[in-house]
């Protein structure tokens, strides 16, 4: 019998030996450690005679719990999904206190997990159908830290666990505190050629980056020294960014776009306008950006009233860095050009000046004229017809640089758009345009109004401000004539500053008589203005009412109701009743020209006289 004992622990022994040696092998085998720790659970309870199941358990540093890395024995599905603190249950202890923990009967294994929470209790009864008779917890030490429990539960009253399966499962237990930290090594390591693989991947990408920015670069400033057109530096930009692009004018208009047929503009047209219209609240951006995203437009030449506008039109924005970059350097390029053009617009500004000059001089020579007019391109013998824009005064000195700005370009957006024939000039504080043509003085009177009123449709889209009054001299023959034309302009911006309201142009000859007012004493102008307005005054002196101030404030709007309503705080309906009294009180109708006219110049001459 003696021999029987001995002869079963000697079997035993190797057993466990090779059960040691089948842990290493496996340990070692695969370096998908999960895999491993499966493997492991696995051949213990399969060796040891009285597991029934086993559960290893690793510690997560980030939710600070023990989790399942390798299960037997329990549904799958459940089990993984429990995750337990320090201290609780069975496990929970072995990992607190860093020991072997036996829990030798049913009674001492309920105790123990009365202190697993209602979730992992719930978890377990789903994954096994009976709490374990006994079980044997053995904590994973690795450098005197825990990191992890291998629980090996016994179902089966027949067996139960023997002090060597408990030093057999701890010597398991020390193998895999090895592997546990062989395999942080290989993960670190794995983790660093990973980054290196990336700094590598990153470095490549961004020396093509560079190389491609560069090459985009060259070829832009290739485009701009080849003085090459906008459909090019659009169609060099799409194929380099793979986004549609637009150049357009200051005020909307499609200048150049990368394809042939473009979305609608409306939107972009309607932010640019809004965007020079901020502009002249000294709100300079670098980057415009539309409230849905699907655009962004940039200021093109300079930010203090921009030549033109570049717009990139994508579902995918914002811009990479590489794409920010060309589109930059795409908007220098289109900007330059834009410049160039401004230079020589305002080089044939200069010319246009001298050409006025030596016409106003009583020593002209002829030899400066005809140099000055093959510059120009000015045929001397075409109708000559001169306007004068005078910039109000009263404007703040920031804003002035922007009336200008915005004058010149409405004038050049206008000539490049129509066809009519002008020439442009400064003239101290004022504009003058001279237009000419070859068909004579009707024609010459219908190409100036027409101009005149799309210069006020097209300045009244950016600012509801009255831009400038215009003085227009009549049409003469010959360029010889043009000081006649010029001196009557400057006669009716002289009548227009003195007798009406900013925003207001007449030609010299619609003022007619009126023009003699200028040379009238303050009595005769007073007795003209009261003539108009003294039924007024004296209806408001009885009534005690408002009209008197309702019609300056309404004039001063150019007859905008909902803007005079506005300024006096009354509904609109309110405010076309008064209109309605003040013509019938005043017996005029503000829809007659002359009634208008008159009435415009009386209200000028009163407040000149009498709220000076």
């Amino acid at each position: 019998m003696a021999r029987g004992l001995l002869e079963n622990e000697a079997e035993l022994s190797k057993r466990q030996l090779h059960l040691l040696m089948q842990v290493s092998t496996i340990f070692n085998s695969s370096l998908d450690f999960y895999a491993v720790i499966q493997s492991v659970i696995e051949e213990t309870v399969s060796v040891i005679d009285a597991a029934d199941g086993g559960v290893l358990f690793l510690y997560d540093d980030e939710r600070k719990r023990l989790k399942v890395a390798g299960s037997t024995g329990f549904r799958k599905k459940t089990v993984n999904e429990v995750l337990l603190q320090s201290g609780e249950s069975m496990t929970g202890l072995a990992f607190e206190k860093k020991e072997t923990l036996h829990f030798k009967t049913n009674l001492e294994v309920e105790e123990a997990m009365k202190t697993m929470t209602p979730q992992n209790a719930t978890l377990y009864h789903q994954s096994a159908d009976d709490l374990p008779m006994s079980t044997i917890c053995i904590p994973i030490i690795k450098e005197e830290d825990c990191t992890g429990v291998i629980v090996l539960d016994q179902f089966n009253l027949e067996k139960e666990f023997t002090k060597d399966d408990i030093r057999l499962v701890e010597a398991i237990s020390s193998q895999a505190a090895i592997a546990l930290m062989n395999a942080n090594l290989y993960r670190n390591k794995e983790a660093s050629l990973q980054k290196l693989k990336q700094f590598n991947k990153t470095m490549i990408n961004q020396n093509e980056s560079l190389s491609k920015s560069v090459e985009t670069h060259h070829a832009l400033s290739d485009i701009g020294m080849n003085e090459g057109s906008f459909q090019e530096i659009c169609s060099y930009l799409t194929n380099s960014i793979g986004k549609t692009v637009m150049i357009f004018d200051p005020f909307g208009e499609v200048k150049a776009s990368s394809h042939a047929e473009w979305p609608s503009t409306e939107n972009l047209q309607k932010m640019i306008l809004k965007h020079l219209n901020t502009i002249k609240q000294k709100k300079h951006e670098v980057e415009v950006f539309h409230a849905k995203e699907d655009f962004l437009l940039f200021p093109l030449g300079r930010l203090s009233f921009p030549l033109g506008y570049l717009a990139i039109i994508s579902e995918s924005l914002p811009l990479t860095r590489f794409e920010h970059s060309a589109v930059f350097h795409a908007c220098t390029v289109a900007g330059l050009q834009l410049m160039k053009q401004e230079a020589e617009h305002k080089e044939r500004q200069r010319l246009t000046g001298e050409l006025i000059i030596n016409l106003l001089s009583a020593q002209e020579e002829e030899a400066d004229l005809s140099y000055l007019a093959d510059r120009l391109q000015a045929d001397w013998n075409d109708f000559f017809t001169v306007a004068v824009l005078d910039v109000p005064q009263e404007v703040e000195q920031g804003q002035e640089e922007w009336l200008r700005s915005c004058i010149h370009a409405s004038i050049s957006h206008l000539l490049q758009k129509g066809d009519t024939k002008l020439l442009v000039t400064e003239w101290g504080r004022q504009i003058v345009i001279l237009f000419h043509d070859a068909d004579g003085v009707e024609s010459s009177i219908v190409s100036v109004n027409r101009f005149i009123r799309d210069f006020k449709a097209l300045t009244s889209s950016i600012t509801s401000e009255k831009m400038c009054r215009i003085g227009i001299g009549k049409s003469v023959k010959g360029i010889r004539a043009l000081d006649q034309s010029f001196n009557e302009a400057k006669k009716t911006i002289k009548f227009l500053e003195r007798f009406t309201f900013a925003g207001y142009s007449s030609w010299y000859g619609e003022i007619g008589a009126l023009r003699l007012l200028l040379n009238n004493n303050e009595e005769e102008l007073a007795n003209y203005a009261l003539e108009y307005l003294s039924p007024l005054l004296a209806y408001e002196k009885r009534r005690k009412g408002e009209l008197f101030q309702t019609l300056f404030v309404y004039l001063s709007t150019g007859q905008d109701i909902k803007n005079a309503s506005e300024q006096l705080h009354v509904h609109v309906n309110t405010m076309n009743y008064r209109i309605q009294r003040i013509q019938e009180i005043v017996t005029i109708n503000f829809n007659d020209p002359s009634d208008l006219l008159n009435i415009q110049v009386a209200c000028s001459i009163y407040r000149y006289l009498f709220e000076a």
